[in-house]
């Protein structure tokens, strides 16, 4: 019978759809919604290539703000659990994600 079918799913994409190379995410939660702002850093090294050898303390970083993600209670516990499924896949793939050490300040609880 057709009612056992599932319906017919059309996907198209955004036309602003575009992949993020996530360097970073800062955020944090407030009632109703997680929130998660992605960045990405990039070296800025042309003044220091202008000279020979190069000048490494001509370099900066350029951090972009690339988008901002609201979610919902659910949806984030859902996209957690999703990710650290993928993570364990990952893991037990190819060994395991070692975490750098984190610098001995305390950040603020606000940031990830």
């Amino acid at each position: 019978m057709d009612a056992e079918k599932p319906p017919k799913i059309a996907v198209e994409k955004d036309p602003q759809y575009k992949t993020i190379i996530v360097s970073g995410v800062f955020g944090g939660h407030r009632p109703g919604f997680f929130e998660a702002i992605i960045y990405t850093d990039e070296i800025v090294a042309d003044e220091a290539l202008k000279s020979i050898p190069p000048d490494a303390r001509k370099m900066h970083i350029k951090r972009v703000i690339k988008c901002r993600l609201l979610m919902d209670p659910f949806q984030a516990k859902s996209f957690a659990e999703w990710l650290m499924q993928h993570v364990k896949e990952y893991e037990k793939k190819f060994g395991e994600i070692k975490i750098p050490k984190k610098a001995t300040s305390k950040k603020p609880s606000y940031i990830t």
